[in-house]
């Protein structure tokens, strides 16, 4: 699974249906480049996509069953690969490594040539 799927399914997982325009700001991607995207998940089975009964002209996507079990089997992947990667590392020094990470991921989304801030 690609990156950009596994953000897409984990964050529909987390925030339910929304919106397609939602779902591109939220993660970041451009519309055109979110269509291509959100077809090819769809036409796997992962997604699916249906017109929102409160706004006829948007769409709302949802993932469907099949979309949870292929991100529960991403998801151990990479965690099978993180623990692999950080298996030289003490707990403190894995406690320390991803503390790190957080804080540039944070500095990161505060803006600098981000839209809003957000990330």
């Amino acid at each position: 699974m690609r990156t950009h799927e596994f953000a897409v399914l984990h964050y529909l997982r987390d925030a339910g249906p929304l919106s397609q325009q939602d779902l591109g700001s939220a993660l970041r991607i451009n519309p055109s480049n979110l269509v291509a995207l959100l077809d090819a998940l769809q036409a796997d089975g992962l997604i699916v996509r249906a017109r929102d009964p409160a706004d006829r002209r948007r769409h709302l996507v949802g993932l469907t069953q099949d979309g949870n079990r292929r991100l529960e089997r991403a998801r151990q992947a990479a965690e099978e690969a993180e623990q692999e990667l950080l298996a030289p590392l003490s707990p403190a020094e894995r406690r320390a490594f991803v503390g790190v990470l957080e804080r540039l991921a944070s500095d990161a989304c505060r803006g600098r040539g981000h839209r809003g801030g957000r990330c």
